[in-house]
């Protein structure tokens, strides 16, 4: 049971925590943005902006916990 739950916690947790720093000190890297505009030239009625790197570093520290519990349980 832990083996699924705390590395999924961990993943989503820092993925989260990143963000929500990144948009309390408007860091582009750490950022999620969602913006409502009005419809532009090529039809789009929206604006996101979605750093990739929160959910690389979520998915490594998930990793590394479920690594940790498996040694641990042997």
């Amino acid at each position: 049971m832990k083996i699924i739950w705390f590395p999924l916690f961990t993943s989503l947790g820092t993925i989260a925590l990143l963000y929500w720093i990144g948009n309390i000190l408007h860091l582009s890297l750490l950022r999620f943005s969602f913006v409502l505009n009005e419809p532009l030239k090529n039809g789009l009625i929206f604006d996101a902006d979605i750093a990739i790197l929160p959910i690389v570093i979520g998915l490594i520290a998930g990793a590394t916990v479920e690594r940790k519990i498996k040694i641990r349980s042997n």
